[in-house]
């Protein structure tokens, strides 16, 4: 086996973001274990894991609700712990530990993961990783010993091993005279102080800008594009030689390697990528995006919703129809939303509280979702919310009210502000169902959660809100927030 610093435990379902702090912590010259990657062929998985966790130094736990609920990864922090090896967990899912998980890791500092960008949060990961495999390992303390007799004088080592006490200096007859020739040096540098405070100050000097830090290039976490091309960046591009560069859109990229200098590669790379929006009738725009192994993207990481991005629940879907699409004009519905309804492949939407929506189509749900919240967010500034997925529509579509926006209790002008928090808390493990939140005049929220259907949502949360305040209206049905219908312009 070969040698390593840290061992990462992830369940199967977060394998991106274990691929992602694996890579960065690599690229820091951490060296890691992660599986199946460094398993033997035809190895048996617990042995290696066993043995992984035996020789490593550090392990780092990607912590989510799958984690959570692993046996597996409960027995590997139970070896982990009983072989005195420390344990960072980097949780990216708001996600209370299990009885059995708190148990071990309910003395530890937790990393958590759960906004983005991604970058930030890998930098502390491995900060932390490398400052516990710096620390030597329990049993080398000994060895370390006579190192730090060395920084003391034979003579004073002597002393001490035969118990004899240690000589105590006094001053000599000289030490007086000496005192006060310094302390005449004070006092003149004391009138100079004075005579100086008299002159106007020197204007302040402005420090330079801090340099901007250097994020390494990480093919998981490039936003926007497919899984495949993801993969195009780790195994062709990474390990091609300079000068290399990646331009990226909202849908392809274009790379080339090997380049006579930057600049050229820069060049190369952006008719690349619009090449390849030219292939598909596209007008979106062409960003450079790394410059060798380093990201020179402006655009930042797009904000994303917390994890679950979707939570399916049966009982308040229902069949897509273009003229229900919330927060858009009558154009839209009757364009781009008919189009969509024409797709036969595997497609979802995203849509944004300012009305942006976008949808992807031909790749797996999954890489559907990702790309959509991405593209989404960076197009507004803002995280979005999936909508559709296929042709069903998998959050509440109030029908008896106008949707207006996405509601946000944190932020809701319309709730007291002395009770956002509260209501915030409410809704955090909310189901994705027929909820509602209704305010009287002094913003005293009534709430309904998991209501049977729209209709008794805002019935329960009328009538919550009329216990604490009076002249209630609805503001909330769902994950959106409303208005009553007005008449027709």
């Amino acid at each position: 086996m070969m040698d390593f610093d840290a061992l990462i435990s992830y369940s199967s379902q977060d394998k991106t973001a274990a691929d992602a702090a694996c890579a960065f912590l690599e690229g820091k010259g951490v060296r890691c274990w992660i599986a199946p990657r460094d398993i033997m062929a035809g190895g048996e998985y617990g042995a290696a894991i066993v043995e992984a966790i035996d020789r490593c130094r550090v392990m780092v736990l990607i912590f989510s609700a799958s984690a959570n609920n692993s046996g597996q990864i409960r027995r590997e922090i139970e070896r982990a712990v009983s072989k005195g090896v420390p344990i960072v967990p980097l949780r990216i899912e708001q996600v209370v530990p299990t009885k059995s998980m708190e148990y071990f890791l309910g003395a530890i500092h937790w990393l958590d993961a759960m906004t983005p960008p991604l970058e930030t949060h890998l930098q502390k990961l491995a900060d932390t990783v490398e400052a516990l495999v710096g620390a030597p390992k329990p049993g080398l303390e000994a060895a370390a010993e006579p190192a730090r007799r060395d920084k003391v004088s034979p003579a004073t080592q002597r002393e001490v091993a035969e118990h004899k006490p240690l000589k105590i200096h006094v001053p000599p007859k000289w030490l007086p005279a000496s005192l006060a020739v310094a302390a005449c040096l004070v006092i003149a540098a004391g009138g100079l102080w004075i005579y100086r405070s008299r002159a106007p100050a020197p204007p302040p000097v402005t420090p330079p800008p801090a340099p901007k830090p250097v994020v390494a290039l990480i093919p998981e976490t490039v936003p926007f594009v497919r899984n495949a091309d993801r993969g195009a960046i780790r195994t062709e591009y990474l390990p091609a030689p300079d000068h290399k560069a990646i331009a990226l859109s909202y849908n392809r990229i274009g790379f080339t390697t090997g380049q006579v200098d930057d600049e050229t590669a820069k060049t190369a790379a952006l008719d690349s990528c619009k090449r390849a929006q030219e292939a598909l009738k596209s007008s979106n725009p062409c960003w450079l995006y790394a410059v060798g192994n380093t990201v020179v993207f402006t655009g930042g990481s797009p904000p994303m919703p917390s994890a679950p991005w979707v939570m399916r629940n049966p009982a308040i879907e229902t069949p897509y129809a273009a003229e229900n699409l919330p927060l858009l004009n009558d154009a839209q519905r009757s364009g781009w939303g008919k189009a969509y309804a024409r797709i036969t492949q595997t497609k979802v939407i995203a849509m944004s509280p300012r009305g942006l929506a976008f949808d992807y189509y031909g790749g797996t749900e999954e890489e559907n979702i990702r790309r959509s919240l991405e593209t989404c967010g960076h197009a507004a500034g803002v995280p979005c919310k999936i909508i559709v997925i296929d042709n069903i529509f998998v959050v509440p579509i109030p029908t008896t009210m106008k949707v207006v926006g996405f509601f946000n209790a944190s932020t809701s002008s319309e709730v007291a502000p002395e009770m956002r928090g509260a209501l915030v808390e409410r809704f955090a493990n909310a189901a994705n169902a027929w909820n509602a939140v209704a305010v009287g005049v002094t913003g005293m929220p009534g709430t309904a959660l998991n209501a049977s259907d729209e209709k008794n949502a805002v019935a329960q949360a009328l009538e919550h809100c009329s216990t604490r305040d009076r002249e209630c209206r609805v503001i909330a049905l769902g994950p959106f927030e409303v208005a009553p219908i007005g008449p027709p312009k």
